[in-house]
């Protein structure tokens, strides 16, 4: 049976193309075939990977600064704390636009450095910039950077940097609707690929059931979504625990840009949206709610659930899970489990690439429902596939002569 998501795909070109659904329909439906792809190289280039990191990583202090602006800071969202346990050195995120206007707030004078650059197209003047203002930190800073576009600035700066490794994932992750989506989940595949490194053959295993969950949701989820998406809401809120911090943010990204603003978007953990954020929650709020597997996160985020369905705020609740949860149907106006028959639960650290699927669904037929082109959301122009009209300033000439110099523009 052809599900919402797969009959968009199997329209004529000229027909998606006045839809506005020529890239996004079939970028996000393609993206589980992209994973696969994309793990193999990295399993091709793990040795080369893992003997460029030996020096950062046997250094007495060394830290991780994952980087990218929008979705592909986000990505470092949803890998930090497995970075961190894989490479066992502290790991931060911070975005492109904070290291370009504050960067003495991000490199550590002393400590050894390396600086994980996520982009997908690296034409962001941030992109560049932000390795540039790298490069001249006190930090002895390395630089590994994770793109979709082997021809775009950043990949090409990796030449002038003073040591860095490109890993270039698959051309077809190289989104060209304007929201990403098969380039955040490949970047987030990717990166999870660098936490294992040493312990590769595990996470082959859990590889595998990753690709599970993303082909369930990719199955069962967009009708549901659809569905929601007929409701007429105009505020959602994303709740996610753990890793699926990242997820929650890269998802209310994903509706509101697609939507062009006219869904305004949240995002908290469980717990944190009772201090205060849970006033946004009026009678035409979506609240989607990315749960834990873990039993103990998992306490928090019922109870949370509970306390909603006690209020009785919001339009409707949206539980994304990989098993079905005892009670949960009770909780939740819609649940969306996604671990296929029969398999085991994953860590929950990996499965942000699965989960994130149902909030770019839910981008693309709020999209539709609301007449817009969710290949190109913004009628009016106001954002772009690419920042236009940004200019990146030296600090070290701010520094010494209170004169803007510019070191990367577009």
């Amino acid at each position: 049976m052809i599900n919402a998501l797969s009959h968009l795909v199997s329209l004529s070109d000229a027909e998606r193309t006045r839809r506005g659904v020529r890239h996004t329909a079939s970028e996000i439906a393609g993206q589980v075939d992209l994973w696969k792809v994309n793990f193999r190289l990295l399993a091709e280039r793990r040795e080369e990977i893992r003997a460029y990191l030996d020096p950062l990583l046997g250094a007495s202090r060394k830290h991780v600064v994952c980087c990218g602006a929008g979705t592909s800071e986000f990505v470092g969202l949803c890998l930090e704390g497995l970075l961190q346990r894989g490479l066992g050195v502290p790991v931060k995120v911070a975005s492109t636009t904070r290291i370009v206007t504050t960067p003495g707030d991000v490199f550590v004078s002393g400590w050894p450095t390396l600086l994980v650059s996520f982009a997908r197209s690296g034409n962001s003047p941030e992109s560049l910039g932000a390795v540039r203002i790298a490069e001249q930190a006190d930090a002895d800073v390395s630089h590994l950077i994770v793109t979709c576009n082997p021809s775009g600035l950043l990949a090409r700066e990796a030449a002038s940097l003073r040591r860095a490794l490109t890993v270039v994932l698959d051309e077809r992750t190289d989104d060209q609707g304007l929201a990403m989506t098969a380039s955040f989940s490949n970047m987030v595949v990717a990166g999870q690929g660098l936490a294992h490194l040493e312990s590769w053959e595990g996470y082959s295993e859990s590889f595998a059931g990753l690709c599970g969950l993303g082909a369930v949701i990719l199955e069962r989820a967009p009708g549901a979504v659809e569905e929601i998406a007929r409701l007429g809401f105009d505020r959602a809120v994303f709740l996610g625990d753990g890793a699926h911090v990242g997820t929650a943010v890269e998802s209310h990204l994903k509706l509101q840009e697609m939507t062009a603003g006219k869904v305004m978007c949240a995002w908290d953990t469980f717990p944190g949206l009772r201090h205060g954020p849970e006033a946004v929650i009026h009678s035409n709020t979506l609240v989607v709610a990315y749960l834990s597997a873990d039993g103990f996160a998992q306490a928090y985020e019922l109870e949370l659930l509970r306390e909603l369905r006690r209020k009785r705020i919001g339009r409707a609740i949206l539980a994304v899970c990989q098993k079905e949860i005892p009670g949960l149907d009770e909780l939740a106006d819609t649940v969306i489990p996604c671990a296929p028959e029969g398999a085991a639960p994953i860590e929950d650290a990996l499965t942000p690439p699965a989960y994130v699927i149902v909030g770019q669904l839910l981008g693309l037929f709020t999209s539709l429902h609301l007449g817009l082109s969710p290949d190109d959301p913004s009628p009016s122009g106001v954002i772009h596939r690419v920042v236009e009209g940004v200019r990146v300033y030296d600090p070290r000439v701010f520094a010494r002569t209170g004169e803007l110099s510019v070191l990367a523009e577009r």
